[in-house]
């Protein structure tokens, strides 16, 4: 894994665990504490799992790309092989 993705994964653990732990010292009842935590943990879920799918689109059309030149290199080279056979 790469540095930007061990820091983003910390920093959204660390995230989760200073929320959880003033969420559950906080002032309040236990059971509203616990589905305002419930709710924030589920809104952090969706915006990683939002960005986990955008990174993995941006992966897909890397990839995508680089497959397409990958091949049109090999015709390019397929190409001059045959031409240099003709000569």
């Amino acid at each position: 894994m790469n540095t930007l993705i061990k820091t983003t994964i910390a920093l959204v653990v660390g995230a989760g665990a200073g929320l959880a732990a003033g969420y559950l010292t906080a002032p309040r009842d236990g059971a509203k504490s616990r589905k305002k935590l419930t709710k924030e943990i589920d809104s952090m879920k969706k915006s990683l799992e939002q960005a986990a799918t955008s990174k993995l689109e941006e992966a897909k059309d890397i990839l995508n790309k680089t497959v397409e030149k990958q091949a049109q290199n090999g015709k390019t080279a397929i190409e001059k092989v045959k031409t240099a056979a003709k000569l």
